[in-house]
């Protein structure tokens, strides 16, 4: 099997993993759309090699793998920027929530004195 061809399986293996996560609402539909792009993008890198050698030199790299490894990288920070402020704003909320319950339950106790 040539690397070539395991890229590819392995790219339409996690497109099919994404789209079956979705479909059992288990992944959202916010974070499928990106894991369905980078899918999409590595069956065609996969299926045209020349491409990566392509857009590493339209960047001035000297070596295509490089370029991935940047591109993953870059992912990488996108992806935990996204998490980060998924974290913050559910935290905000909670703090809200407990506020609220906390001024329910004095007005409850100030009604039961």
């Amino acid at each position: 099997m040539t690397p070539q061809l395991l890229a590819a399986l392995m790219a339409v293996a996690l497109l099919v993993a994404v789209i079956l996560l979705l479909r059992s609402y288990v992944l959202p539909e916010k974070y499928a759309v990106l894991w369905i792009l980078f899918s999409i993008a590595a069956i065609v890198l996969s299926a045209w090699p020349g491409l990566l050698d392509a857009l590493s030199a339209f960047f001035g790299i000297s070596q295509p793998i490089n370029l991935l490894f940047v591109g993953g990288f870059f992912v990488v920070l996108l992806l935990l920027m996204q998490v980060t402020l998924e974290l913050a704003r559910t935290r905000d909320e909670l703090r809200r929530v407990v506020q609220r319950v906390a001024l329910e339950q004095e007005e409850r106790s100030s009604k039961d004195d």
